[in-house]
């Protein structure tokens, strides 16, 4: 069976319950989050087995994490539990309609610490696709080398490396170090994920004008398929062929996780040996229930509830 394997740090996100400025007595819901998890949960919502590798305290939070993954039947094997740890915190303020401010609580957290220690060759080796982001690149030195070790495993063994480049300013010292640490990683990968913020830290000025200039040129650093994501438009490069489809505006509510969506729409149509058209439409489908419902990942649909958007979404 195909399977996707992400690597990454699951999260408990904190999503006030109003609009508005975070006041004291404010009442909070607490759900899961992190990129890689989002992604997990969306690929196996699709009907692609998934699991992840993470760390996560062995505290409250931590526990209700792995209790969530498990609820939408996502592989939690591969989660290693640090005694005395701490599970990393997300904040979400629901600033206003559709915008969102992010806190973090996550220096020093279990889950930022992952290092190649914490790969399970048992989940590795059952991987189809290898599915990392630049979130989890930012945790530095054993943290890249625990996605290098454990990109090579999966190449090794005939499974491809999925990379989402997921810049994030505020989780680098400085874009020199990120520019350097994530053109690493997207070279050695074998499909990457970016927006117009990516191109421009992986190519600098060299990132070109129009989309395809984009693609070729993250190309040229080693990946076969490249996905843009660019102004309500996905153009994808795939050994050598471009293809192109624009997404449907929506009304956003709350716009956490819809990179994450986009990846795994892409990602689970891959895995079921779907063209690239079919790939580019789940993509953008999934990247629409995510932004339209609250919640990271919350409201990313099940495979038999695509075709409740509209007849265009239905994968055949």
């Amino acid at each position: 069976m195909s399977r996707l394997v992400a690597i990454g740090e699951p999260l408990a996100v904190f999503t006030a319950a109003s609009t508005g400025p975070v006041r004291i007595g404010d009442h909070f819901r607490i759900g899961l989050g992190g990129a890689e998890c989002n992604v997990a949960v969306a690929c196996r919502r699709l009907g692609v087995a998934a699991a992840v590798i993470g760390v996560v305290g062995d505290d409250p939070l931590g526990g209700a994490l792995l209790r969530a993954l498990r609820a939408d039947d996502v592989d939690v094997s591969g989660i290693a539990v640090e005694p005395g740890g701490f599970t990393g915190i997300m904040v979400k303020e629901m600033r206003t309609a559709g915008r969102v401010r992010i806190g973090y609580a996550r220096s020093g957290s279990a889950g930022s610490g992952i290092a190649p220690r914490h790969l399970a060759p048992a989940v590795l080796d059952g991987a189809t696709i290898l599915h990392s982001t630049g979130v989890t690149a930012s945790f530095g030195g054993p943290a890249r080398a625990a996605l290098a070790e454990a990109g090579a495993r999966v190449q090794g063994a005939g499974g491809l490396v999925s990379f989402d480049v997921n810049y994030r300013s505020r989780l680098w010292p400085d874009r020199e170090s990120a520019r350097e640490a994530l053109r690493s990683l997207a070279s050695a990968a074998d499909l990457v994920f970016l927006g117009a913020a990516e191109a421009d830290i992986l190519l600098g000025g060299g990132a070109g004008e129009t989309p395809e200039e984009v693609l070729r040129a993250v190309a040229a650093l080693g990946p076969s398929q490249v996905v843009y994501r660019s102004e309500g438009t996905a153009t994808a490069l795939v050994h050598g062929e471009v293809s192109t489809a624009a997404g449907t505006p929506a009304v956003v509510v709350d716009p956490v996780g819809a990179g994450d969506a986009f990846a795994a729409g892409y990602l689970a149509e891959l895995l079921r040996g779907a063209d690239v058209a079919v790939r580019l439409r789940a993509a953008h489908a999934l990247g629409r229930w995510a932004v339209t419902t609250h919640g990271d990942h919350d409201g990313v649909p099940y495979r038999d509830e695509l075709a409740a958007w509209g007849e265009d979404d239905v994968l055949r």
